[in-house]
């Protein structure tokens, strides 16, 4: 049905010449509609009757403004037309107005016009948003998804981390038509009433409308470089509106007022405006239009309670102070952050009367189990060791320059090596075992396999520390670097006063020991509790105790590349001696000169002196290198080699 028999026909110079075309469009004439031109330049010429107070407004969109405020004052409807070649505003694409010029007036005659908010920013009527200036920050949140795609997606991601080392947040106070204040900073900023894509509008799609008297502002504010390039698309589309990422809040209000003390760049209609105070606002009651059946849909948002989610913005004053200059590259803790932490890691750096019982327990257990060859026992020793907890202080006491708290826990580590080596040198030298089991043996051979065990062992060590979430993790944490049992393996190495054992053993240990600690110690300046420009001294201290304990870990790795190589050679094929058909099997390696080569001979009959003799040599020729064997015999029938 048509609107009313008599229109008026707003419009711009530059559709002059097509004027006539659309004039006698067939649409126009099948309804009887009745148009009177006005130009744009003429508006004043508009008079309101009560059968002629509807308007086709084809005119160019930098000039809707004008027409909305005009509207707002005669009380009049209006219904748009594109013009070819003019890029479309937010405010026409949120009315789901098609492209097409004939669908499009189609629309803009219908008889059923919706009340929609007009929205004005400094006494400017928005038709393209709000926005900080050069926010590439929120481009891909408050775009349509669409653009961000392959190759482009790439070039955007690529442009976002680029921009990420010049972001610097503004310090704000924002405040609402009920007088609710938030002062915070923040990187970016955005009026989401004119978007219906991208995460954001999809975040808050429930709470946005044209229709609520109501505007919707989403605020972001990443509090390091890291968690800004963390944040994607997909992470708001997995996020509840009730469980905002960190760097997100989300304000819906009548009007809300911005406060900078220092001049600010914002977008308003795709311009630059350079001011202290913004205010955004509700323009009284709201304008006639005419939409698509899309937009008709979804603006059914009856709720008018403010809503305001600011609670993951930075608002501390010590905070706002210390984002003040440039972003830093990792997050900064407050002392009110993390101070139940630190208060947990203080009393775990003490020497405690539980501390010694459960290392003295520990090692009693660990020595046995190493004694027995018993891998489960061992595992046990390694659970109800308390190691953990002073190193990982003693990581957070390097980190941040704690002397008392670095201090402690390295009193209470020492504590903890002198009964572990202690004990187990005592029960090495009184219990009648001189074997070199497979548990023993298994910890005298670190390398820098080992070093990266430690490092992903402090990694996680310091995150089920700072997250109470993950804290049930901590037992595995331990399970995984096994501090206790190479102490043990020492402390025997000491009992037999067997220096290779003792060597090969605290060194798998200060490997664990130097990998903790600044793994963890990195991984607590990720987290936040402590720039790096405090946190530079402790790692360089770290790195520097990693780099020396690296070089014999560097070699003992080489060796076992030698070892694997060799064990690769002899184990890949059958040999024939004698006549004799042979092979090796469980073969164990020992670098040196003679190399010596240890294992289960299979054959089909017991070897003689001289057979064993030739197979030495034999080998000798193989690896180029003197070779001596000590072999197991195992007899098999000569169908077993084929």
């Amino acid at each position: 049905m048509p609107l009313q028999k008599k229109i008026y026909f707003i419009y711009s110079p530059c559709v002059e010449k097509q004027l006539d075309d659309v004039m006698n469009h067939s649409l126009l004439s099948e309804l009887g509609i009745q148009v009177r031109k006005i130009k744009l330049a003429n508006l004043s010429a508009i008079h309101i009757q009560e059968d002629l107070s509807h308007a086709l407004v084809w005119i160019e969109q930098k000039d809707y403004p004008q027409v909305l405020l005009f509207a707002d004052q005669k009380k009049m409807s209006l219904g748009f037309l594109p013009i070819a070649g003019d890029p479309p505003s937010q405010f026409y694409k949120s009315l789901d107005l098609p492209k097409d010029f004939n669908a499009c007036l189609e629309i803009a005659l219908h008889d059923d016009p919706l009340f929609i908010d007009i929205i004005i920013c400094n006494n400017e009527i928005v038709t393209n948003g709000v926005n900080l200036e050069n926010q590439t920050t929120m481009t891909e949140f408050m775009g349509d998804s669409q653009e961000f795609r392959g190759f482009g997606k790439f070039k955007f991601q690529i442009k976002r981390f680029i921009h990420a080392f010049s972001l610097t947040p503004h310090p704000i106070t924002l405040t609402t038509a009920k007088g609710k204040t938030v002062s915070t900073a923040i990187t970016g900023m955005v009026l989401l009433d004119f978007h219906r894509n991208g995460a954001l509008a999809n975040l808050f799609t429930d709470s946005i409308s044209l229709r609520d008297r109501r505007i919707s502002v989403a605020l972001f504010a990443p509090q390091s470089i890291l968690s800004y390039l963390q944040l994607s698309s997909k992470l708001l589309a997995s996020s509840k509106k009730k469980n905002l990422p960190q760097e997100l809040g989300y304000i819906r209000t009548a009007s809300l007022s911005i406060k900078s003390p220092v001049d600010t760049h914002f977008l308003v209609n795709n311009k630059t405006l350079t001011t202290r105070e913004l205010r955004i606002e509700i323009l009284n009651e709201g304008v006639k239009v005419n939409a698509g059946d899309k937009f008709r849909d979804s603006q059914h948002y009856a709720d008018d309670k403010e809503n305001v989610n600011c609670k993951q913005l930075p608002q501390q004053d010590s905070r706002i102070k210390y984002l003040s200059g440039a972003l830093p590259f990792f997050t900064h803790a407050l002392e009110s952050d993390f101070k139940d932490l630190f208060l947990a890691l203080k009393e775990n750096a003490k020497t405690t009367n539980t501390f010694v019982l459960l290392m003295i327990l520990s090692t009693l257990l660990a020595t046995l189990g190493l004694f027995l060859n018993s891998p489960s026992v061992v595992i046990g020793a390694m659970v109800l060791a308390p190691l953990m907890s002073p190193i990982i202080s003693s990581s957070m006491g390097l980190l941040r320059s704690d002397t008392d708290l670095s201090r402690r826990s390295f009193s209470t580590l020492l504590t903890g090596m002198l009964i572990a080596l202690s004990l187990s040198a005592l029960m090495a030298f009184i219990l009648p075992f001189q074997e070199i089991t497979n548990e023993i043996e298994g910890r005298l051979h670190p390398s820098t396999l080992d070093l990266l065990v430690a490092v992903l062992s402090g990694i996680a060590g310091a995150f089920a520390n700072a997250r109470e979430n993950i804290a049930k993790s901590l037992p595995g944490v331990a399970i995984a670097v096994a501090l206790v049992p190479p102490l043990c393996v020492s402390g025997i190495g000491i009992g037999w006063l067997n220096f290779d054992v003792f060597y090969g053993a605290m060194l798998l240990f200060l490997t664990n020991l130097t990998g903790i600690i600044m793994a963890a110690g990195v991984s607590f300046m990720a987290i936040g509790f402590a720039p790096f420009s405090r946190a530079k001294k402790g790692i360089a201290i770290s790195v520097f105790m990693v780099a020396i304990i690296s070089v014999p870990l560097v070699l003992s790795f080489a060796n076992m590349r030698t070892i694997a190589e060799v064990k690769k050679q002899l184990l890949s094929q059958n040999y024939e001696i004698s006549g004799q058909l042979q092979q090796l099997r469980n073969i164990k390696v020992r670098l040196g000169t003679p190399m010596k080569i240890n294992g289960d001979l299979v054959t089909t009959s017991t070897p003689n002196p001289q057979m064993l003799s030739a197979f030495e040599q034999h080998l000798s020729n193989k690896l180029n290198k003197t070779v001596t064997i000590d072999l197991s015999v195992r007899l098999v029938t000569e169908s077993y080699f084929k």
